[in-house]
């Protein structure tokens, strides 16, 4: 028996010391998010100013093809748009870029991104101009992004100036800042697992959110905002994640207040969701979008709630990539893929290949990720069904949601859900640009647009996963690569 004993002590230490040493190994991995882009030389002084010949244009709003379109850039905007013949003098007085007969498509935009990495890794300085450089290289050129993974709105804020002012291969940032939710309510119970930061040692105001009751001053929280010039309010309205246990939540009536001091602001506000109950509370609420899709259940008796979204125009954000999101943290098949190879971080793809760390986060989440991918799918369906105003967002960030990858993962799901691919563009070019108020400048190839698009070797219309068929990317004027 003491020679049992013994022998189990020894086996239940190599397997502690095996755990510390993957921890030490794998989760906080040796590699470093390294930046491929130098500002200085994407944001070269001598150019802005370019004809681009040959391309055939993909209108999003027609879904169909001008073929033989001709582009001037200036100073970031497109000048003109030519059809036919080019006159002669222009090649001596722009940088010509013959596109060949490939594909210009608008920038895409994403109307909800985190700035973390999609690894299993706690988030830090070094990871937020990584994520905004990978958004823009795979032709991102507009984010949303909804609160901090681990900062406060202040440093979202700086984030904002410095790409305004070309200090970040970035695309242009839109933000909600901090989020609002309810003392003790979500996310606060899983901060410790995104953060790696012991609970009692947490301060929510530092991770970016802010806890409200009957006694905050509403108009200071949103006259906050609009001095640090953010764009909106994420309001987190979610009594307990898939099947984790209730948490408390802001009360309906907290909510609608919200909503209606927001609006005197001019800040939309988005709001979380993944239950029933709560998607019910925030439409009741006059939200103006909704976030998630329902995923413990497949919606029922929904259609009233539906018809209130289109009359309200209460827009509906469903990132699909949170159905797949447990499927690829299991089995790590997007690290084989092609797309993300070239614009990867080794830090979040090491942390990504850590077996052990990938289980325990499906596991521990208390969710069946196939019945969780199969309601979130379903639902989707309901509300595309319904003729709910859609928009894309694919909540990078969050694990094997990797930033700028995982917006065109997330038109491959909406066109597989049944989406036409024009209506796929459209969601994710045009409709959020109105939405917000900004369709004067970007979500259409259009002259006196911002020059931000995808030039592609093949025709998106024809197959949503041409979109990935990059040749270059103009952000806002500049090639970027």
């Amino acid at each position: 028996m003491k020679g049992f004993l013994k022998v189990l002590g020894i086996t239940i230490g190599v397997l502690m010391l095996a755990a510390v040493t993957a921890y030490f190994v794998w989760f906080n991995n040796p590699y470093e998010h390294t930046l491929k882009l130098d500002p200085d030389k994407v944001y070269s002084p001598d150019g802005q100013d370019y004809l681009i010949t040959n391309a055939k244009i993909i209108d999003v709003e027609a879904g169909i093809v001008h073929e033989d379109r001709h582009l001037i850039v200036r100073n970031g905007i497109i000048d003109r748009i030519i059809e036919g013949p080019i006159p002669e003098d222009l090649s001596t007085r722009f940088t010509v870029t013959d596109a060949e007969n490939r594909f210009l498509m608008p920038g895409l935009i994403d109307m909800h991104a985190h700035l973390n990495s999609g690894g299993l890794i706690a988030p830090d300085s070094t990871t937020r101009p990584m994520a905004l450089e990978q958004f823009a290289r795979y032709g991102v050129s507009t984010i949303f992004t909804l609160g901090g993974h681990g900062f406060d709105q202040q440093i979202t804020a700086d984030l904002i100036r410095k790409q305004k002012n070309n200090k970040l291969v970035a695309p242009q940032i839109l933000a909600a800042g901090d989020i609002i939710t309810a003392p003790g309510g979500y996310p606060i119970p899983l901060l410790p697992m995104m953060t790696g930061i012991p609970a009692d040692e947490i301060d929510v105001n530092e991770q970016g959110i802010l806890t409200v009751t009957e006694e905050t001053d509403l108009n200071a929280v949103f006259s906050r905002k609009k001095e640090l010039g953010l764009n909106g309010v994420k309001v987190m309205v979610e009594t307990g994640l898939g099947g984790a246990s209730t948490e408390p939540r802001l009360s309906n009536e907290m909510v609608q207040n919200i909503v209606q001091k927001a609006s005197t602001f001019d800040l939309p506000v988005f709001a979380h969701v993944s239950r029933q109950d709560d998607l019910e509370d925030a439409i009741n609420a006059r939200v103006d979008v909704i976030v998630h899709t329902v995923g413990d259940q497949v919606l029922t008796n929904a259609k009233y709630l539906f018809e209130k979204m289109k009359a309200d125009s209460i827009y509906y954000v469903p990132t699909l990539s949170i159905a797949y999101m447990y499927e690829y943290t299991a089995s790590a098949e997007i690290l084989d893929d092609p797309f993300l190879l070239p614009y990867r971080s080794e830090r979040t793809h090491r942390s990504l290949e850590n077996w052990p760390v990938r289980q325990m986060m499906v596991k521990s989440s208390g969710i069946d990720p196939a019945e969780h991918k199969d309601n979130m799918l379903q639902n989707f369906s309901l509300f595309y069904d319904a003729g709910v105003p859609i928009m894309m967002g694919s909540d990078a960030g969050n694990p094997s949601v990797i930033p700028g990858y995982s917006a065109h993962k997330e038109l491959e799901f909406m066109s597989q859900a049944g989406m036409s691919n024009a209506e796929v563009l459209r969601v994710a070019t045009i409709i959020p640009a109105r939405f917000l108020n900004l369709d004067d400048t970007i979500g259409t190839i259009d002259e006196g647009k911002t020059a931000s698009f995808l030039l592609l070797d093949d025709n998106p219309l024809e197959d949503i996963l041409n979109t990935r068929s990059i040749h270059r990317i103009m952000i806002e004027g500049y090639w970027i690569e």
